[in-house]
């Protein structure tokens, strides 16, 4: 028998995701980056007073951590497994919006390619995702999660120069669900070296005020030498 004191209590961190204004606000942060409380309050169409009364309740609940950088004050999803929430959330949020197909409520440049916290995501992600299975590079268990296999970390370190993470409680290789392509792309501490390095070496570049990524001409001539994959074709 299962004590209800053993399990966690998810009933306040839905609390905090139940207003429609925090929800903007966190949903802005998805894109791995930190913002003043002026930029989300903006974004989220609240008053910079609201916007304090929410940003207070969602450090106070975890779902946030704040940085200090001289008298400026920036706020950041406070981890992974909160981003992991809130892109589930979005990809069952849109399930349930049956009104309009999916593909009309995705602005192209978002479904093309995006930040998905710290992984790459939308068409791109999963191109890739499916490129490095196709590769031997990614395996998908009995769980339908991925596992990176031996020749992947080998092929990370070669290509990416990215050795194998190490400690932590993060998995090193997940399936994250896309909210708009409803297929796996891919995160964990690999996906985010991954993002890390497209972003570094200037393969895609973020646009600006959004999750939004646009492939470069260098990544564009990367993706087809690495894996055939024609970035003109994922915007289909």
């Amino acid at each position: 028998m299962i004590h209800t004191a053993d399990l966690p209590d998810i009933s306040r961190l839905a609390s905090l995701l139940a207003d429609p204004g925090r929800a903007r606000m966190l949903l802005l942060l998805l894109d791995g980056r930190s913002y003043p409380a002026s930029e989300l309050a903006q974004h989220a169409g609240l008053s910079a007073q609201a916007a304090s009364n929410h940003l207070a309740k969602l450090l106070q609940g975890g779902a946030l951590k704040v940085e200090q950088h001289g008298r400026h004050r920036y706020y950041l999803l406070a981890n992974a497994a909160i981003a992991q929430a809130l892109e589930a959330l979005s990809a069952a949020a849109h399930g349930h919006d049956l009104g309009r197909p999916a593909a009309s409520r995705v602005a192209p440049t978002l479904r093309l390619a995006r930040t998905c916290y710290d992984h790459l995501a939308g068409r791109l992600g999963i191109a890739i995702a499916d490129a490095m299975q196709s590769d031997g590079l990614l395996l998908l268990n009995k769980e339908r999660q991925f596992e990176l296999a031996p020749r992947g970390r080998d092929w990370f370190a070669a290509t990416l120069n990215v050795l194998e993470p190490k400690g932590g409680r993060r998995p090193q290789a997940r399936a994250c669900l896309d909210w708009s392509e409803r297929r796996p792309h891919l995160a964990g501490s690999y996906g985010a070296a991954l993002c890390r390095e497209f972003l570094a070496r200037s393969w895609v570049e973020r646009r600006l005020d959004s999750r939004a990524l646009r492939i470069t001409p260098a990544g564009q001539a990367f993706l087809r030498e690495q894996w055939g994959i024609r970035p003109e074709t994922l915007a289909e």
